[in-house]
């Protein structure tokens, strides 16, 4: 595990190639959460030294850390959790969530003047294999990617839109299909369809603008790391 722990933070080139042979990833992501408990670590032993004070945005990083590190444990992510960290989130802070099961991320901020109409945004993590393969060219993501508005933040703690992240966080909802011996089979070797989190939870908020205002002036772009694998293959293909 140690040595899981120092390729993940600092020697990303020593990740093994399949998920399968990793401490976190293994198991379906069930320890992946551990990654954040070090920084959350890392970053209480910066707090104590009184250092941290000097600069206001590492007691957001903290706290974005603390509140990530919960909701992305399998075992304390729950709908009561969820909906205590929101109501808690103040003026300037944000919280990231990784949806394994669903292939998708979200991104919720509340800005220092407007903290009650908070910003959401959400994309997908992984491209499927045909998109991989579809090319030659490098894939990348670029970021930040649209931001919404939503009209009320009380509709981001109500119990049911809680309990509904939950589920996203718990059960895939849809893999892409394929006919093989003329039936209709889920590709659960693929990525899940992001569908879900990336348009249909966006779209279900009443009242929801795009903000053409959004702070654009740190834009970068991230490479993808293309994973593929075959019907029996124990290692993926990795064309980056």
């Amino acid at each position: 595990m140690n040595e899981s722990v120092l390729n993940h933070l600092f020697l990303p080139h020593y990740l093994p190639s399949s998920v399968a042979h990793d401490h976190f990833l293994q198991n379906n992501h069930q320890y992946e959460y551990i990654i954040l408990e070090y920084m959350k670590n890392y970053f209480n032993q910066l707090e104590s030294t009184k250092e941290t004070s000097k600069f206001p945005i590492f007691s957001v990083l903290i706290s974005c850390v603390k509140h990530w590190s919960i909701l992305q444990n399998p075992q304390t992510c729950t709908e009561g959790n969820l909906q205590s960290i929101i109501t808690q989130l103040t003026p300037g802070s944000f919280l990231p969530l990784y949806f394994h099961a669903q292939n998708a991320a979200i991104l919720i901020e509340t800005e220092e003047n407007n903290i009650r109409q908070p910003l959401v945004s959400s994309w997908q993590v992984l491209l499927p294999t045909s998109e991989i393969t579809s090319s030659f060219v490098p894939h990348l993501s670029c970021f930040p990617v649209t931001a919404y508005r939503l009209n009320d933040r009380s509709q981001l703690s109500s119990l049911a839109h809680c309990e509904l992240l939950v589920d996203f966080m718990r059960n895939t909802i849809e893999y892409a299909t394929s006919y093989k011996a003329s039936r209709q089979v889920n590709e659960i070797r693929d990525v899940p369809e992001s569908h879900y989190v990336c348009q249909w939870w966006i779209q279900q908020f009443e009242g929801i603008t795009i903000e053409s205002n959004s702070n654009r002036s740190i834009q970068f772009k991230k490479k993808h790391r293309d994973q593929i694998r075959w019907s029996n293959a124990l290692l993926p293909f990795r064309r980056s």
